[in-house]
């Protein structure tokens, strides 16, 4: 057809292609797949928390005192974090109710109650939810403990006739249960109970005619060594009333320097803050000397008498500074709890008599006067005053100088505000003496002499006993015979 193009018509067919093969198996080793296992749990434990949010919250991973605590015990939480001291002290409660001072140490919680806990009773206490810790995570549920208070027991020497002497302790009214705490060869000189009732600090004697301080945990009856005094002697520990500190005696002795004998008695201090336990001088100066240190109750000021200035020294930790209470006697000093008043004994001569007689003195610290607790003109003779621990009654070892003179010493309590005295123990036959308070005030352990038979004689067999006397009752109890240097163990 004109104008018209003819084509061929066709069909196109695409070409067959060769058949492919299926892409080659992924092979993965032995360390490839833990891999795999280890990444998909931890994609998984970030998944459960994003969804699930914080279910954990803040632990608390200690709390104390265990059951059987001690009177003069406090109580502690450790966390798992630094927390919000606020958050955590508002939620915090004790059944039966307690007052007392908030204290931290890193993540652990320390609470000092003002008052002595009551032996017997037990305590509940509750840390209520919300406490909130630095990451902003919380304690999600109430976390409550109990425990209950023991009753103080006693702790002294014996045998007081023989060598070698160890601690023993025992429990008032209870009279089979003596028990010895130290198994010394060389024998013990002296000691006192840590503030918490669970070490007691102890001299020992060594074979070198010297002594050494060591350390005994009544909980497991490990012994530490405290003091290294191979040319010394270090005896007289006394615990500051926070546990941190132990003052004692040490003399030099000198050996090794010739035509020099023994140095005079300086206060040392162990700090068991260290670890191992360090040890330093009181003072830095070392023509400071002195002897039987006492600490005030908070363990800020510490008292001793002074050799060189002929006085009572005491010496404040918070600020440095000295007081100096002129005194003739280096005996019989007792520093009042709350570290502003001493008493110390005023000797009188009695041209009369031709003797002399002890009247106990009272010095405020805070304005430096100085004022006689009794009148001097009454026929007494009063030593040793310990401070009771409420700060206003002194037990006294009195002896009267009328008719009512005996040849042993009884015991009283002086009351410091108004001056009254009453008579607690009255026995001739018997001596008193070293005696201290319980940490609740109540009750007084006194170590006592029987000078005489009960026929008025002297007791060539007598032998120091240990005896407890109870203030709510006026009960009189025996707790060991030819025993000495009793200690209350709270």
């Amino acid at each position: 057809m004109p104008g018209s193009i003819a084509t061929d018509a066709f069909t196109m067919t695409p070409t067959p292609s060769a058949p492919q093969s299926p892409p080659p198996a992924l092979r993965l080793s032995r360390f490839d797949g833990v891999v795999a296992v280890v990444m998909a749990v931890l994609l998984v434990g970030i998944l459960l928390t994003i969804l699930m949010g914080d279910r954990v919250g803040v632990q608390v991973e200690r709390y104390g005192p265990g059951d059987n605590a001690s009177s003069t015990a406090r109580i502690t939480l450790t966390f798992n974090e630094p927390m919000d001291a606020a958050s955590v002290t508002g939620r915090l409660q004790f059944d039966p109710p307690l007052e007392g001072e908030f204290g931290w140490n890193g993540k652990t919680l320390r609470f000092t109650p003002a008052q002595p806990l009551t032996p017997g009773q037990t305590y509940a206490v509750t840390l209520r939810a919300g406490a909130q810790g630095s990451s902003g995570r919380q304690v999600l549920e109430d976390v409550t403990f109990n425990f209950r208070v023991r009753t103080p027991r006693v702790a002294y020497l014996m045998p007081a006739d023989s060598t070698p002497q160890n601690i023993w302790i025992a429990t008032p009214g209870q009279p089979d249960s003596a028990g010895q705490a130290t198994f010394s060869p060389t024998g013990i000189l002296n000691f006192d109970v840590s503030p918490d009732g669970t070490k007691i600090a102890f001299a020992e004697r060594t074979q070198f005619a010297t002594a050494s301080i060591k350390l005994l945990d009544l909980a497991n009856g490990s012994i530490e060594q405290l003091t290294n005094c191979p040319d010394s002697d270090c005896n007289t520990p006394v615990w500051r009333p926070d546990g941190t500190l132990i003052a004692y005696h040490r003399i030099d002795l000198n050996s090794d320097i010739s035509q020099v004998g023994a140095s005079p008695t300086r206060i040392w201090l162990i700090d068991l803050t260290t670890t191992p336990a360090s040890e330093r001088p009181l003072f830095s100066d070392n023509q400071i000397l002195g002897y039987s240190p006492q600490w005030s109750a908070d363990g800020s000021k510490i008292a001793l008498f002074d050799n060189n200035n002929r006085g009572i020294l005491v010496y404040s930790f918070t600020d440095g500074s000295t007081t100096l209470v002129p005194s003739r006697s280096g005996s019989d000093i007792a520093l009042s709890p709350d570290g502003t008043q001493l008493v110390f004994p005023r000797l009188i001569f009695d041209d009369a008599e031709g003797g002399a007689r002890s009247v106990l003195q009272l010095a405020d610290l805070r304005d430096g006067q100085v004022v006689d607790l009794v009148d001097p003109e009454l026929p007494v003779d009063d030593t040793q005053p310990v401070w009771n621990p409420d700060g206003r009654h002194l037990a006294i070892s009195r002896r009267y100088t009328d008719s009512r003179a005996t040849r042993t010493r009884q015991l009283s309590v002086l009351d410091v505000q108004t001056g009254e005295v009453e008579d607690i123990i009255s026995d001739p036959r018997y001596s008193n003496g070293f005696f201290s308070w319980s940490p609740q005030g109540e009750q007084l352990v006194v170590q006592r002499f029987p000078e005489l038979t009960e026929s008025g004689d002297y007791n060539s067999s007598g032998r120091p006993e240990i005896w407890t006397y109870n203030l709510r009752d006026s009960s009189l109890i025996q707790i060991e015979q030819n025993a000495y240097l009793p200690r209350w163990v709270p």
